[in-house]
């Protein structure tokens, strides 16, 4: 993997922006401490993150937002810009903003720019989030193992790897948050609860309204996604490794792995995929 080159990876999800700062090799990581790398692995992790949140938020605030961001970074002039998106009206405003700079490199991220074998029946379809977690999955379990990687966000996924390093497929269901606010825009009486309730494990038996909610979108999760695992685990030869990212998946990791073993949680496996297969692709 190349590292001479300072490299913003810019993941669009479906309510928010996630930019991920990768230094060139030697470049000073600004006044925060930069990020680990993960120990022993060739798959890079970013010394900044910035989130830019964008549902419900016009989009004169969450670009003036991101613009925010980028002036906390290097020169658009000293880095190339890669962006991966899973909502398109957002990420084409966010590029119209973006071609205003003099990147060394601007590069919009297909599927076909990673290679990544897609056993499903419309590969096309697959959302570019789920395919990098795999692409980045791939540098780091074992050889011939397989492997279930679960991303917790405003939807949560449940995919299997194959132990030849191919997408099987997997599953979505409603992340905590959007658990929580399909709770309130489906009934008369439940309250809109603020994603800080679900920050650390409730109480499994709710004293009022608001824990009984928090206590059903939380460990309601953790339930679907070790069931999801368990139930992808039995349609592989030999036990899968399980990795978890996700912007809801802090506190998850020890919850939701396989029998006794927890999940590995990378916290921004997307922007590292972005990384990965930043040489692979065209200028636009």
């Amino acid at each position: 993997m190349a590292n001479d080159t300072n490299i913003l990876a810019i993941d669009v999800g479906s309510s928010c922006i996630k930019l991920g700062w990768f230094p060139a090799a030697g470049a000073c990581a600004s006044d925060k401490p930069a990020s680990l790398p993960i120990a022993a692995t060739p798959l890079a992790t970013p010394a900044e993150v910035f989130r830019v949140d964008h549902r419900d938020r016009l989009a004169e605030q969450w670009t003036a937002a991101v613009d925010a961001c980028l002036s906390e970074l290097p020169s658009s002039e000293e880095m190339e810009c890669i962006v991966a998106s899973v909502h398109r009206g957002v990420a084409e405003k966010l590029l119209t903003r973006l071609q205003l700079r003099p990147w060394r490199r601007l590069a919009s991220l297909r599927a076909a720019d990673l290679a990544l074998t897609v056993r499903v029946a419309e590969p096309e379809k697959v959302g570019i989030d789920r395919l990098l977690s795999v692409f980045a999955i791939n540098q780091l379990r074992r050889p011939e193992s397989p492997a279930v990687a679960i991303d917790i966000g405003t939807a949560t996924t449940v995919d299997l790897v194959g132990a030849d390093g191919a997408f099987e497929g997997g599953a979505i269901v409603a992340g905590p948050t959007l658990t929580l606010s399909a709770l309130h825009a489906g009934t008369a009486s439940l309250p809109q609860l603020d994603a800080q309730v679900l920050a650390s494990p409730p109480p499994v038996v709710g004293k009022s309204t608001i824990e009984a909610m928090a206590s059903g979108a939380y460990w309601g999760a953790v339930g679907a996604i070790r069931e999801l695992t368990k139930q992808l685990a039995r349609q592989c030869a030999t036990p899968p490794q399980v990795f978890l990212t996700g912007g809801g998946a802090d506190g998850f990791a020890p919850l939701v792995g396989l029998g006794d073993q927890p999940a590995r949680h990378l916290p921004h496996l997307v922007l590292s995929g972005i990384r990965l297969a930043a040489d692979r692709l065209v200028v636009i």
